[in-house]
């Protein structure tokens, strides 16, 4: 899907106008505008926002290919002239950084990132985290129509293909891996939702890695039709209903780029899913999602007490899949020592926590550039004048500063947490920064 059709179908009809009289913004939204709303004014309020439909952009950039796409979208703002009313200014602003607004992730994202890399260790007590004597992968592909979209020089199916293929390539001897597609047949028009609705597919059953059987299940579908989530975690389960938890460790990652889109219920679906007697461990990839997406795809990981991960480009999917092969090789270690000493399991904590303050970091330094960009280009437009654009900056610098305050006090929250166990963390957490 093309960047100027995505954001211009979530941002058509945007139309903003301003009355002398107060702040009122009148609007005909349809999509995800942004609503005239308080921003956050915490750390708890930054983790529970919604992320704004132009995050993860790169206006600042002068040669960044939708950045004129993006200008559109500005110009549709209306003008803010100087010696307007402060409070009308100010409901601008708010307008303005929630464009912008970044996807700002819980603590607790981390302390699942630790419980995942803990793995087979015995101080884990949910039964998903155990080794077993066999260890499976199904993966769950997304082959509607907008997964034809590209990012730079390839579609996202391409490159999701391509990181399937390499990751069931390096699983150790012995584990297994299936493939299910959804949303391969018919097209994205009304009059084949019922024939894409219902092409869900194990196109590679469960088995061990066989590189040419994989490679030409592949190469069966390419992205069409629409996105039917929940029926293809339903299905999952079907196609793993003979390895039961008892005797089985299984792995399950949904891989989507967009929201349901068959009328199916996917949150009761993974739910449900994790609950049965694979007790599967659900992880979901989002695959360059927006704001909307996002939402729905982190309510069936959560639902299924498992991961959520947005990634935007080819290497960071494959990073989300390397957690998986990164578990099977402590699996195959269990299996060829009979047993799993602490020291095995035991993963540096310190390294998910630079990570969570890096992602913080990188988010807030390219909101604060892609807003700075945007108030230079409005005011270069003549859209806002010296003392908006004086404004806008402020509140631009303390958006930033609370950010950045919110990012210091998490990390060192984090830092603290090291030592308890993932039941305390997680029970500390939900009371602390509940709202997620």
């Amino acid at each position: 899907m093309a960047f100027k059709n995505k954001w211009s179908r979530m941002l058509g009809g945007l139309v903003l106008t301003m009355s002398l009289g107060g702040c009122s913004w009148g609007a005909a939204v349809t999509g995800s505008a942004p609503n005239a709303s308080r921003l956050p004014q915490t750390t708890q309020e930054l983790i529970a926002a919604q992320p704004g439909p132009l995050a993860g952009t790169h206006f600042y950039l002068a040669h960044y290919p939708q950045r004129s796409d993006i200008a559109n979208i500005l110009d549709r703002l209306p003008p803010l002239v100087d010696g307007l009313d402060e409070a009308m200014v100010q409901a601008y602003g708010e307008k303005l950084l929630a464009l912008f607004a970044e996807d700002y992730a819980s603590p607790q994202t981390v302390v699942d990132r630790w419980r995942v890399a803990s793995f087979g260790s015995p101080d884990m007590e949910d039964a998903r985290f155990q080794f077993k004597e066999h260890f499976n992968v199904e993966i769950i592909l997304d082959a509607s129509g907008s997964m034809a979209g590209k990012i730079g020089d390839k579609t996202k199916m391409q490159l999701a293909k391509e990181a399937i293929q390499a990751f069931a390539e390096s699983l150790p001897e012995g584990a297994r891996v299936s493939l299910r597609v959804y949303g391969h047949k018919g097209s994205n028009a009304d009059e084949h939702k019922q024939l894409s609705c219902g092409s869900s597919e194990l196109v590679y059953p469960l088995q061990p890695f066989d590189a040419q059987r994989l490679a030409e299940a592949l190469h069966q579908f390419e992205p069409t039709g629409w996105t039917s989530i929940a029926r293809s975690l339903q299905l999952a389960q079907v196609d793993l209903a003979a390895f039961g938890a008892e005797d089985n460790t299984n792995v399950i990652y949904l891989v989507s780029d967009g929201i349901e889109t068959c009328d199916g219920d996917p949150v009761t679906a993974a739910k449900e899913l994790s609950r049965s007697h694979i007790m599967p461990l659900l992880n979901v990839i989002g695959f360059d999602v927006n704001a909307d997406g996002q939402k729905q795809l982190k309510q069936i990981a959560q639902a299924a007490e498992g991961l959520y991960a947005n990634v935007t480009n080819q290497e960071q999917f494959q990073a989300e899949l390397e957690r998986a092969r990164e578990i099977a090789e402590k699996w195959e270690k269990w299996k060829r020592d009979a047993l799993s000493e602490a020291d095995a399991v035991r993963i540096d904590r310190r390294k998910w926590i630079d990570r969570y303050d890096r992602d913080w970091y990188e988010k807030n330094w390219r909101e604060s550039l892609n807003v700075g960009a945007a108030i230079e280009y409005l005011a270069a437009t003549g859209k806002i004048g010296s003392q908006a654009k004086t404004y806008l900056t402020r509140m631009r610098q303390e958006r930033e500063a609370l950010v950045t305050r919110s990012k210091e006090e998490l990390t060192a929250y984090l830092l603290n947490l090291t030592e308890k166990s993932y039941e305390e963390m997680r029970a500390e957490i939900e009371q602390k920064y509940r709202g997620e």
